[in-house]
């Protein structure tokens, strides 16, 4: 959940640079001028697709994949809310409250990746796309960035110095800070709903511990030595054994 919340900072910082839309966004705004559904639905389709193409290439649909699915866009409501970050209004400034925002970003996707719970639909489609290629999840999102961006240009999406900027150096900013904390997103098996249903039912139905039982229990489940074992004993065995 730190996670979520530091993403959504950088995702916000990212839109106040005021300098273009982020890769994605282009590509929902794209879709959404061809299809003429509604942005929020286009993002919507676009996450599951990437959420569907993941599951396909054997990458593991978690709780975290879920949270990342709904708790991003009310946090994001709620920092925009509250006014925390203000638009910038001049190119210089804009690139760097991008530049900004994109390290936020990349420090949250590692906090909630980390977690190993699931990752979001396009982090889960990253890495899925990465073990084919053979190529460093860094590398992978920045190709998924420009095919995001072209696609959203080629269906009629506004491209601004901000969504260039962002498609080129989203992969550099996430890779660095993996590599910062020596994680490999690759490596790391996330729990799916599966394993998160089963681990619940086996903590649910797990037995109370037992009490131990008094002395007077334990005297009376101890068999007895016969008299005849006891007595054929040799002497130090016998004390040892009464001891």
């Amino acid at each position: 959940m730190v996670g979520q919340v530091v993403s959504s900072i950088g995702i916000v910082a990212m839109y106040q640079a005021n300098i273009g839309l982020d890769p994605w966004s282009c590509l929902h705004q794209g879709l959404s001028n061809v299809t003429g559904l509604s942005f929020g639905f286009c993002s919507i389709l676009v996450g599951i697709a990437a959420t569907l193409i993941s599951f396909f290439l054997k990458e593991p649909l978690g709780l975290g994949t879920i949270a990342n699915v709904i708790f991003p866009g009310l946090l994001i409501d709620l920092i925009q809310s509250l006014r925390l970050i203000p638009s910038m209004e001049h190119l210089w400034s804009g690139v760097l409250m991008m530049l900004a925002g994109q390290t936020i970003l990349a420090l949250g996707t590692y906090y909630y990746m980390a977690a190993a719970m699931g990752a979001g639909p396009r982090d889960s489609l990253m890495v899925a796309v990465s073990r084919p290629l053979g190529v460093v999840p860094g590398t992978c999102r920045t190709i998924l960035e420009i095919t995001a961006v072209l696609l959203g240009w080629l269906m009629g999406a506004k491209v601004g110095a901000g969504t260039v900027l962002s498609a080129f150096t989203i992969g550099f900013f996430l890779q660095g800070a993996f590599d910062l904390f020596r994680y490999d997103p690759k490596a790391v098996h996330h729990t799916s709903l599966t394993e998160s249903w089963q681990a619940f039912r086996q903590r649910a139905g797990r037995a109370p511990a037992e009490e131990p039982a008094a002395q007077g229990d334990l005297e009376e489940d101890c068999p007895q030595l016969p008299n005849s074992m006891e007595e054929s004993l040799p002497g130090p065995v016998e004390e040892a054994f009464r001891e």
